[in-house]
């Protein structure tokens, strides 16, 4: 055939013919490819590790249908804490797979209604030459995912508990030790296993991680209360006025007041209204007696006050009331009023205190539990001097029945009358 050509078209010749075997070939490819795929998924395509290619459309969607379900058989999450564990279901938090959009993406290879002809052939030939896998994703709802969350959170959170000091029948002292509690936020969790509930990667694994929360009195604050420094006791009446001494009473119990920490009466109290259940009762405001809420309160800042003197605590607030107390003696009163008096003290001893309260039907008895070894040895005792409208209050300070300090506190004037 190329006996009379010259080399150069001999090669011209032979590559033309190679070109058109290919063309041939690929044209032959083409068709075959083309009547493989009709009405049915393309060659090449992969969906869960095996071919899908050859598939009808419902048989396509059945084959999904099946995926997901062997997928769902399982638990959607198993979450740890500790050596316990909880198992979330699919069913739980409403978690399905895509079938149908999955089968509609593998079906639709090659089969692109916008594009040309050509094009999707070429796809059609670069996915059987190539291959190329179809992955089903899934929906849940995540409001069922969070109240799942939610139960088992509660089943983890404790609350901290105070330790505490208390007095035994016999004047010990008794002591509960507190406890840690747990938080735990579970959005990161639901952040976390979102994306593997989406892609079906079952079972997700998520370890819990709670929070601890030590409570605000520790054990360690009260390891070293060992004695009452102070206590104090005043009477009074039954009815209202005794009503608003008991309620007051009651926000100053289990109080700790840690060394250089300084403490409200009114911040403890809190306001004397109705709404807080406290009732009207005699009151004096500018010198004039009266009937107001809370009446009675300033029996107990006194109570306090003594108490507090007796503690060997520091006073950095106090007012005396218009009239001398007929619950105390003279110079050692202290009045309060809602934003206006208060009383004050703080803590100048070397470890935690802790104050007790407790209000029966007529008397009122404040304790201030410490270390015994913070007074170093030392026993506390008031002195006044002066006539009971001006009285001067000392706080003296002995060992062994000398007295080592004599701590001038403060003197008073009173108006001639008698105060409630």
């Amino acid at each position: 055939m190329f006996k009379n050509l010259t080399p150069a078209k001999a090669l011209l010749w032979a590559v033309a013919g190679v070109a058109g075997t290919a063309l041939a070939v690929a044209a032959i490819g083409s068709l075959s490819v083309t009547a493989a795929n009709q009405g049915h998924v393309v060659l090449g395509v992969q969906a869960g590790g095996k071919t899908i290619a050859g598939l009808s459309y419902e048989e396509t969607r059945q084959y999904f249908g099946k995926l997901a379900q062997q997928k769902l058989d399982k638990n959607a999450a198993v979450l740890q804490y500790e050596q316990k564990s909880w198992a979330i279901k699919p069913e739980e938090i409403g978690l399905q797979g895509n079938v149908d959009e999955a089968a509609q993406a593998a079906y639709a290879i090659g089969r692109d209604e916008n594009a040309s002809g050509l094009t999707n052939l070429i796809t059609q030939m670069r996915c059987a030459l190539f291959g190329t896998e179809v992955t089903m994703d899934a929906d849940f709802n995540p409001e069922l995912l969070n109240q799942r969350l939610e139960k088992i959170r509660q089943e983890i959170i404790t609350q901290p508990e105070n330790a505490a000091c208390y007095l035994n029948a016999d004047g010990s002292i008794g002591k509960k030790m507190g406890r840690n509690g747990l938080s735990l936020d579970m959005a990161p969790i639901a952040e976390e296993l979102a994306p593997q509930f989406r892609a079906l990667e079952l079972t997700a694994h998520a370890t819990l991680e709670p929070t601890v929360i030590q409570p605000y009195v520790t054990n360690a604050d009260v390891a070293a209360i060992d004695t009452v420094l102070g206590t104090y006791t005043t009477t009074y009446y039954p009815g209202p006025r005794g009503d608003n001494i008991a309620l007051a009473a009651s926000f100053l119990n289990d109080i700790l007041i840690r060394p250089g920490a300084e403490i409200s009466f009114n911040a403890l109290v809190g306001p004397r209204t109705p709404a807080r259940g406290f009732q009207d009762a005699p009151v004096i405001i500018d010198g004039k007696h009266e009937i107001d809420s809370g009446g009675g309160v300033c029996q107990v800042s006194t109570t306090v006050y003594n108490a507090v003197l007796l503690a060997g605590l520091t006073p950095t607030q106090r007012t005396s009331h218009y009239y001398a107390s007929a619950y105390c003696p003279p110079g050692r009163d202290a009045t309060v009023a809602d934003g206006l008096l208060d009383l004050q003290f703080r803590n100048s001893l070397a470890h935690p205190v802790y104050m007790l309260s407790s209000a029966g039907a007529s008397e009122i008895t404040i304790y201030i539990l410490g270390t015994r070894a913070d007074l170093g040895g030392k026993t506390i005792s008031l002195y006044s001097t002066g006539s009971s409208m001006t009285p001067t209050l000392y706080r003296l300070w002995l060992q062994n029945g000398e007295v080592l300090e004599q701590e001038y506190l403060h003197t008073d004037r009173y108006s001639k009358d008698t105060g409630a």
